[in-house]
């Protein structure tokens, strides 16, 4: 019976583990710039005192593309707002963004999260050079302000 019984968990054993050729942790397999980004996102709810208004995500592009992104400061933002008509805004350290680029759920950015939805916005939001600290403040027409703070690798 003892013999039996190895036998037939034997068996199991190999024709389970025989046919898999992928397994879970195949699907934590990043590139470099995946791991960069995982590492500098922040995301926060945009909200006031009774009731959430939207979220935000910004990935801090020079940390994830250094070569790319080093004589300015730039912000990979990805955020929903339930009110379409409202507004938002950013300032870093107190300043206005140089520019704002508006992109579309697949853009080139896109494979830095695993975040993609046609109903969110998504933008590339250039500031002057800083120093080591970053305060991106986030402002909305409804949403009580908040802020998103980065700190520099040295």
């Amino acid at each position: 019976m003892k013999i039996l019984f190895s036998f037939l968990i034997v068996n199991i054993l190999v024709l389970f583990s025989g046919c898999a050729d992928r397994n879970a942790f195949m699907a934590f397999h990043l590139t470099k710039e995946q791991e960069l980004s995982e590492d500098s996102i922040l995301t926060l709810k945009l909200k006031d005192k009774t009731s959430i208004h939207g979220t935000i995500s910004v990935v801090y592009l020079n940390k994830v593309f250094p070569k790319e992104f080093h004589d300015k400061e730039s912000f990979y933002i990805y955020y929903y707002l339930k009110d379409k008509n409202e507004t938002i805004s950013f300032l870093l350290n107190g300043k206005k963004p140089l520019s704002i680029e508006k992109l579309s759920a697949e853009n080139r950015y896109a494979d830095l999260t695993d975040f993609k939805a046609p109903w969110s916005r998504y933008e590339v939001v250039t500031f002057p050079k800083e120093g080591n600290v970053l305060k991106l403040e986030v402002k909305t027409d409804k949403a009580a302000d908040a802020a998103l703070e980065f700190v520099k690798d040295k």
